[in-house]
């Protein structure tokens, strides 16, 4: 036969079930981190590859303002047409050279991409006029010819750089050079400047501009080409709208993102539905079975599952729990007969100890010939004797118990004298309060049978009434010389102090009596009083007498 070995730990199907479900949970934070360092990284990526366009149409532009500017370089310096222009000539010769010197700028014009206009001035023989086609409006032009005549064209140190310019809210770039007593300009639109951007993708609400942008939406991307790093004589802003031009990456981003999102909401439901429809029923299974091991009288007969193998395991748990609850039934009854049985045995082991006891004093009466004591005996006798025959139930009146215990005493007196004193303190109103019958007297005859001694008087003090949480107090108290620390020890130890010849029973018995009837419901303790004498308090719970059908008022 092989040995099966166990873990060292064992752990609940709930447990695995957790497990799997903060797996799962990780797993998806995990997937999610990853999609967002991937649309991150793939958004980066797509920025890069506009910024490396933007660059080289930066450099492209670069290359063509330079070509621009040398060209001016060279015409101004070395350009005979213009010379003579700026020299006293008749009208055919100059227009002669005028249409030459345009020929050239309107060749180079065309070998550029961007529509610039040229112009140029003379300071000898004063003149303005373009050099080329007029690229930009009349209104413009005439506003830069006054523009062009508000600052010293000898001393301005900006005019050997492009300068931006802005005429009827136009923006232009602007380029002039001085040689000579001869200038040349060259102006170009910075919308036109940025049309070769336009060709890229940069959304329907992306923007160019040489001006930084005032605002700027959350979907937006903006690509800044500093002068500083395309050597343009301008800063270039590139306003991307994301949402717009990655569109189709965006929604394939989202729909992996979701993918992750969907399992984790799928594995839950199938989580959830299998905890449902298994985990719960073999839970449910196994309070059963524990139930069954702590032998629980509550046992309930569950229906169908749903899952073969559990069914079948709960209708075999079943039967057993229908065999179970009839053996406990059973047990149940058999132990209140044999409670009933015990009950009434303890009563009757009173009344023989109580008979003895009896016919010793009538023995002794009958050796002093006291004929008269013996008749006042036995008529207290029979009184006593008549209730002590009617004790047959579990339970009695409370003022019957008390006026038994005045008939024993009235038999005590005639044995002893007037050497034995009883108070009495109680609330009449308690009258029908059911106590087990010949308790009270058990508790009086100890406390004569120990305490009381011909020498002193003895005084015996019952206290009987209800506390505030209807339990009924009765406390005897004697003056007598109390307990001994052994019978107290016993005592609080719950031990026997019955002998092997019968003494000593009344304590005993009236303790198993009331374990038979009060069941973990009552308190009796035993001590002696700070002045002597012995002490016993009992607390039961508070019910009225229901007659002879009164049994067992706790259980």
């Amino acid at each position: 036969m092989k040995a099966i070995h166990r873990s060292t730990r064992d752990h609940s199907i709930q447990f695995f079930s957790r497990l799997l479900f903060l797996l799962l949970v990780v797993n998806t934070l995990i997937n999610l981190l990853i999609g967002g360092i991937s649309r991150n990284f793939i958004k980066h990526q797509n920025m890069l590859h506009l910024e490396d366009s933007i660059h080289i149409y930066a450099d492209s532009l670069n290359t063509e303002l330079h070509s621009v500017e040398r060209f001016m370089y060279s015409t101004i310096s070395h350009n005979d047409y213009l010379t003579e222009l700026n020299t006293p000539l008749d009208f055919t010769d100059f227009h002669e050279n005028l249409k030459k010197l345009r020929i050239d700028f309107t060749e180079f014009q065309y070998q550029m991409d961007s529509p610039i206009t040229f112009f140029i001035e003379t300071k000898d023989i004063p003149h303005f006029f373009n050099a080329s086609s007029l690229q930009l409006p009349y209104l413009d032009y005439v506003q830069l010819k006054d523009h062009l005549k508000t600052y010293d064209k000898e001393t301005d140190k900006t005019r050997q750089k492009w300068q931006r310019i802005s005429l009827n809210q136009h923006d232009y770039l602007l380029k002039s050079l001085h040689y000579k007593g001869k200038a040349i300009y060259a102006i170009i639109s910075t919308q036109d400047i940025l049309k070769p951007l336009q060709k890229l993708n940069i959304g329907k609400k992306g923007r160019l501009s040489i001006d930084r942008p005032n605002q700027i939406h959350a979907t937006d991307s903006v690509i800044q080409a500093g002068s500083n790093q395309t050597h343009l004589p301008f800063d270039l802003y590139v306003t991307v709208d994301y949402g717009d031009v990655f569109r189709t990456n965006i929604v394939l981003e989202t729909l992996l993102s979701l993918v992750p999102l969907i399992i984790a909401v799928l594995s839950t439901i199938l989580i959830l539905y299998i905890r449902q429809r298994m985990i719960q029923p073999m839970k449910r299974l196994t309070q059963r079975l524990s139930q069954l091991d702590a032998a629980s009288t509550k046992l309930d007969v569950i229906e169908d599952q749903g899952i073969l193998e559990i069914d079948q395991a709960n209708h075999k748990l079943n039967q057993v729990l229908i065999h179970m609850k009839d053996l406990q039934i059973r047990a149940y009854h058999a132990q209140l007969n044999l409670k009933k049985v015990e009950l009434n045995y303890l009563k009757n082991q009173v009344r023989p100890h109580f008979y003895l006891n009896m016919l010793s004093m009538i023995h002794s009466m009958l050796q002093t010939k006291d004929y008269k004591e013996i008749e006042e005996l036995t008529k207290v006798t029979s009184n006593y004797l008549r209730h002590l025959f009617q004790a047959n139930q579990d339970f009695n009146r409370l003022t019957d118990e008390i006026q038994h215990i005045r008939n024993y005493l009235e038999i005590q007196k005639i044995r002893y004298g007037d050497s034995i004193h009883f108070d009495l303190d109680w609330d009449p109103g308690l009258k029908d309060a059911a106590i087990p019958p010949l308790l009270l007297q058990t508790f009086v005859e100890n406390a004569i049978k120990h305490g009381f001694s011909f020498q002193d008087s003895f005084h015996i003090h019952l206290s009987i009434h209800e506390e505030a949480n209807q339990q009924l107090a009765i406390s005897l108290q004697d003056n007598g010389p109390g307990f001994s620390s052994a019978i107290l020890q016993d005592l609080a130890e719950k031990k026997s102090l019955v002998t092997e010849n019968g003494h000593h029973i009344g304590l005993t018995n009236a303790r198993e009596r009331l374990d038979l009837l009060y069941p973990d419901h009552y308190t009796l303790q035993f001590s002696n009083g700070s002045q002597g004498g012995a002490r016993i308090q009992l607390s039961l719970p508070y019910e009225p007498y229901k007659g002879d059908t009164h049994e067992y008022p706790t259980r």
